[in-house]
């Protein structure tokens, strides 16, 4: 049996009233996101002027705010400026010599304790906890890495001991006022997502989860091919779809009609009305609200180089504008995405990567997995890679960008984006580690950002080596 059929048996028992096992079932929150949109949150209540510093994805494994490298320092004195600055944490962080959990899955990022300190040098002050590296050590590198965060005072959104805490807001107090991280991936390896106590099954540490579902839109030829082979390969548990069914699920693809080919993606209803909720109660608790996700899906269901956003990355951005996010940082891709300016706000797409140095561990099922080439036996042995994964990083990966957001009273008033440079180069003591790019690379990524924000209405003006946005 399918996953996708196990999930369909579990919630037609779920809305039937009941439940695997035996028990009743429990009164299901909320689904419809539209409650969370009705009213208009309160405005920002931030007073007098405030610098936010956004910084892409947090993926390094030693520590680097004591570097002697002056062009790192050069790119740490911005971070270190802000009164508030924002990342992404990529991979867990904790003592491996005494860590009493385990690894879970292929390419488990991991680094060293000194990290949550380290991080705080650099003058990060809040990061998210969600993303798709963030259960490679399952709940117990989770629970350790947040014990360390505390330790560093560092304000962490999007995982905790069960759903509850994982998708509520983090706040930080400061001398302008209180700043809210909701937090959230949409990418995710399996059993990530924390779970409230439910049915007598107790709670599980994990991230915020926001579950999607691609939709491939075909035209009419290609859905009648579909019907075709979803008609060949019929079965009682996969009966043969309707003559006039406008979508087909073949082998767990969906394929709808459209007039419009392509990916299109839908949000699970009680997700996306949960993150909206957060939003909006973050907002009733604070004075100015930012929200995170960590998103590697893409129009093309190709992450990298993909400068376009997924559809419902823009409805949920603006929906949670809308519920009173001040500030929508995107990040996954390690390559960047555009900029907008809704209803006054700032949504930054994708961020890409800060640092690009993560050390990744390995399980000995993953190290000892052999298969035989054409001739039954093992392949000659490939010869050694220079670069950290097979076959090279994407080049667009070692563009980067800092987004610094200047407020007055709560409002944006200026956007401040200085690109990156991460070192695509075999030199390891240099590749992933940020620098200000020289003027003609900075050029270049700018110009880049003005042509993926353009169909989002943005002006980006280019002063020398910094793209600088100007709100009214």
């Amino acid at each position: 049996m399918s996953v996708r059929t196990i999930l369909r048996h579990a919630a037609a028992a779920a809305a039937l009233g009941l439940a695997i096992g035996g028990a009743s079932a429990q009164v299901k929150p909320s689904n419809e996101p539209e409650d969370f949109l009705r009213a208009p949150p309160k405005p920002s209540t931030l007073k007098g002027h405030f610098s936010l510093v956004a910084i892409g994805d947090l993926l390094y494994s030693h520590p680097y705010a004591q570097s002697p490298d002056p062009e790192l320092q050069k790119v740490l004195a911005i971070t270190r400026a802000g009164d508030v600055t924002i990342g992404n944490r990529e991979g867990m962080f904790f003592d491996l010599g005494t860590f009493k959990g385990t690894g879970y899955g292929n390419g488990m990022l991991w680094s060293e304790a000194a990290i949550g300190p380290d991080m705080k040098a650099m003058g990060v002050d809040m990061v998210s906890m969600a993303n798709n590296h963030s259960t490679d050590w399952g709940g117990e590198g989770l629970r350790e890495s947040a014990r360390l965060l505390d330790e560093a005072g560092i304000v962490h959104a999007g995982s905790g001991p069960n759903q509850r805490s994982a998708r509520a807001a983090a706040i930080l107090t400061t001398p302008q006022g209180r700043i809210a991280l909701v937090s959230t991936a949409s990418t995710f390896k399996p059993n990530a997502g924390a779970d409230d106590a439910f049915e007598g099954v107790p709670q599980r540490t994990g991230i915020s989860i926001l579950r999607t579902r691609a939709i491939h839109l075909v035209d009419a030829d290609q859905l009648a091919r579909v019907k075709w082979l979803a008609t060949r390969l019929a079965s009682p548990l996969a009966p043969a779809p309707a003559a006039d069914a406008t979508e087909v699920t073949l082998d767990d693809t969906i394929y709808r009609l459209s007039d419009r080919p392509g990916l299109h993606y839908d949000m699970d209803l009680y997700d996306h009305a949960a993150l909206l909720k957060a939003v909006r109660e973050a907002k009733d608790k604070a004075d100015l609200v930012v929200f995170t996700i960590h998103a590697h899906e893409s129009p093309t269901g190709v992450d990298d180089d993909t400068p376009q956003p997924p559809d419902f990355l823009i409805r949920l951005f603006h929906d949670a504008v809308d519920a009173g996010a001040d500030m929508i940082l995107g990040g996954g891709p390690h390559s960047l995405r555009g900029v907008e300016i809704y209803k006054g706000k700032v949504v930054l797409y994708g961020m890409g990567a800060f640092f690009l140095n993560g050390e990744i561990k390995a399980l000995q099922e993953t190290a000892f997995a052999e298969w035989p080439d054409a001739t039954g036996h093992a392949p000659p042995p490939a010869p050694p890679e220079r670069s950290v994964r097979k076959g090279g990083n994407p080049k667009s990966w070692y563009d980067g960008m800092v987004a610094t957001t200047e407020f007055v009273d709560g409002r944006a008033k200026t956007v401040r984006l200085y690109p990156l440079d991460l070192g695509n180069t075999y030199d390891r003591a240099r590749r992933g580690i940020p620098h200000l790019a020289d003027p003609a690379n900075a050029r270049r990524i700018l110009a880049d950002l003005q042509r993926f924000s353009a169909p989002f209405g943005t002006k980006i003006a280019i002063e020398g080596s910094v793209g600088v946005i100007r709100l009214p």
